[in-house]
């Protein structure tokens, strides 16, 4: 299968199921086609915790059933709540908008595609990130076992106590769908819909910028600078370069989703017939990660406060006669998402204080931290030079949107700038206890609510360079004192705006490069200890029992690679919740075996009979106590090593009694 190839499919599996069912709510095609990302996600999400809840197993025959129903059920809802009056539409100045709007998304997705085929060389080896053994397990652990609910991941991860662990995982349940389909493996899966996700950048950013000029401008304006934002949002490091260089791939996708889940939401105001489809879009986000989510509530309430004040002098709302402008069909929405998505928050709250317990504090004083958050230069970000002319973009389109009376933007551009200095310096008192509620969400990290920014500038930075663009247009027109034909000074400030999107993208197309491609280097996981999961998985008994394994060493990889069941399935740690006794207990003293009763008993309880150790481990960590002189142990005999990893089998029970405990 190639890149490209694999690219395309993820992307259509993504798109189809959720226009089939945007289209059955009604939805006209083109906004069926922006939001169906969100409603595929939604339909995932729902599905695999309701089909995991009463032993349905999620594949591709059950999901293509609960298609088929979907698009049952919307019809339905849509016949029950469709409105009586259609609006009147212009179809010509529709269709140039939507013309014009498709080539900026789709030139946006051509730019970042291209740094990626040319940064991931060996887009099917093993990454050597931190969070993506988790993400190939999981697909690997629904393929196996047909449990995708996002509360039983706790059944993966806790390999010994089987704690309940809440993580979403409606990203891994579409992508074990792909590999049924495609035949791909776990890995590839993975990684395809890690590049799919970055792909929706352009189509998230088009849709943050025509919302932000909604009513507020001309067609023609609304549509350029939304094509415009489009295509320059390829040129931004933060989204989705550095989200895929850390692997933090759900967070990417559902920071993709926030603009179409925006655009869902608020156009319930004005019809109650897309409140079904903005429930669904929201609970898609909240599915993939509810990070997104979060980004969403904050985006939706700024619009709402803020609308009163964006409001001409003299003019009077057109929905007077809704409660609050609007507020109850955004009610209705919301209490119908948290229905929906209650079994999933009953779980998070659980995990709640290991999502705030996060620091990434930074040495410098709050006035560095500002700088940072101000130019876009934290964790992360900070290894490249700022990105000043987009950054000067994006101050101008904040300027336009000033003018225009927008002011939710800029309101909830402050809010993360607070909270970025509070992240890397936090405050104290009051102040630093009010914004560690809205900055833990994200894990108090500079790096996520600098992406959250990044969601607002490149819209921004393309409403700027369009007016720019437009303001050049018209002195042209009067400088020259002629009327020439609107259509065709249109389509020359396309062509004209596609090559500057275009060479910003390649002035920063180096570092991008590297970014996608840094960790796809076969590191962690190369030739050698791919050699040894190989002939772990021919050895007696080895799929039926439990590999005793390092967390920091990536041979958690064993599982989506071989169907091996390591000890740990993700880079981990003993004092996390979850792990266990016996577990720790083999992670910090297996080599004591022949004088500590308890590791016998760990390796009874945990039905351990071979360990694999290997190098190198994640920079900055060690191998485990427990897995340092297995060699002098007589409790273990060393099976195999290549050099880059060691296999013991388990001999403790063949020996007289440790001595050590008597």
């Amino acid at each position: 299968m190639s890149f490209a190839f694999g690219v395309a499919a993820a992307l259509l599996l993504l798109f189809i199921p959720g226009w089939l069912i945007g289209r059955a709510l009604g939805l006209p095609t083109h906004s069926a086609a922006v939001t169906a990302p969100a409603l595929t996600y939604g339909l995932v999400g729902l599905c695999i915790v309701a089909f995991g809840s009463i032993g349905i197993p999620w594949n591709s025959l059950s999901a293509g059933f609960a298609l088929v129903g979907a698009v049952i059920i919307a019809r339905l809802l849509w016949r029950w709540l469709r409105p009586k009056r259609q609006a009147e539409q212009t179809p010509s100045q529709n269709r140039a908008a939507l013309v014009a709007v498709t080539f900026g998304v789709a030139l946006g997705m051509a730019l970042i595609f291209y740094a990626f085929l040319r940064g991931l060389t060996h887009w099917q080896s093993i990454p050597s990130t931190w969070d993506s053994m988790w993400h190939g397990n999981t697909i690997r652990y629904i393929l196996d076992t047909g449990q995708a609910s996002s509360t039983r991941m706790g059944d993966l991860r806790n390999v010994e106590t089987h704690a309940t662990l809440y993580y979403p995982s409606a990203f891994h349940g579409l992508a074990a769908v792909l590999c049924q389909l495609t035949g791909a493996a776990p890995t590839t899966s993975y990684t395809l819909y890690a590049v799919a996700g970055s792909l929706l950048f352009p189509l998230g950013s088009a849709a943050l910028a025509w919302q932000m000029l909604r009513g507020r401008t001309t067609r023609t304006f609304q549509a350029g600078a939304a094509a415009t934002a489009a295509a320059l949002s390829a040129s931004f490091s933060a989204l989705p370069y550095v989200e895929f260089h850390v692997s933090a791939i759900p967070n990417l996708m559902s920071f993709a989703l926030v603009g179409p889940a925006l655009l869902a939401i608020t156009s319930v105001v004005a019809d109650r017939s897309r409140i079904p489809a903005a429930i669904l879009a929201f609970t898609g986000v909240a599915s993939v990660h509810t990070s997104g989510a979060i980004v969403v509530v904050v985006f939706v309430a700024a619009w709402w406060v803020l609308a009163p004040l964006s409001r001409y002098p003299g003019t009077k709302s057109k929905d007077k006669h809704r409660l609050g402008s609007g507020f109850t069909p955004l009610a209705v929405a919301g209490v119908g998402s948290l229905v929906l998505l209650y079994p999933q928050l009953r779980t998070l709250m659980q995990l709640s204080e290991i999502i705030a317990g996060h620091q990434f504090t930074t040495p410098w004083g709050k006035k560095r931290a500002l700088l940072d958050a101000l130019t876009q230069h934290t964790r992360h970000l900070a290894d490249y030079p700022v990105q000043s002319a987009l950054l000067g973009l994006a101050l101008i389109g904040a300027v336009v949107l000033i003018v225009k009376r927008v002011y939710w933007p800029v309101a909830v551009w402050l809010l993360l700038v607070i909270a970025i200095v509070h992240s890397s310096k936090p405050f104290g008192g009051f102040v630093g206890h009010a914004v560690a509620l809205f900055s833990d969400a994200f894990y108090s990290d500079p790096r996520r609510l600098s992406a959250i920014v990044c969601l607002l500038l490149a819209p921004a930075a393309g409403i700027g360079l369009f007016a720019l663009a437009a303001a050049a247009l018209a002195t042209l027109r009067r400088a020259r004192k002629t009327r020439a034909d609107s259509r065709w000074a249109l389509v020359a400030a396309a062509i004209v705006l596609a090559a500057i999107c275009g060479f910003s993208a390649r002035h920063y197309f180096l570092p991008h490069k590297y970014l996608v491609g840094a960790k796809y280097d076969q590191v962690m996981v190369g030739p050698k200890k791919l050699d040894a999961f190989a002939y772990l998985a021919t050895l007696p008994g080895a799929k039926t029992t439990t590999i005793g394994d390092g967390n920091v060493d990536g041979s958690g990889w064993m599982y989506a690679v071989a169907g091996l069941h390591p000890l740990w399935t993700h880079y981990d740690f003993p004092q996390q919740q979850g792990p266990g006794y016996h577990r720790y207990i083999f992670w910090a003293y297996a080599d004591d075996a022949d004088t500590d009763r308890r590791v016998t008993e760990a390796v009874h309880a945990l039905n351990i009979r071979y360990v694999m150790t290997s190098t190198p481990v994640v920079q900055g960590f060690k191998v485990p106590d427990g897995l340092r002189s297995l060699d002098i142990s007589r409790s273990w005999r060393k099976q195999y090593d290549n050099g880059a990893a060691q296999i013991y089998e388990w001999v403790g029970d063949r020996k007289p009694d440790a001595e050590g405990d008597k």
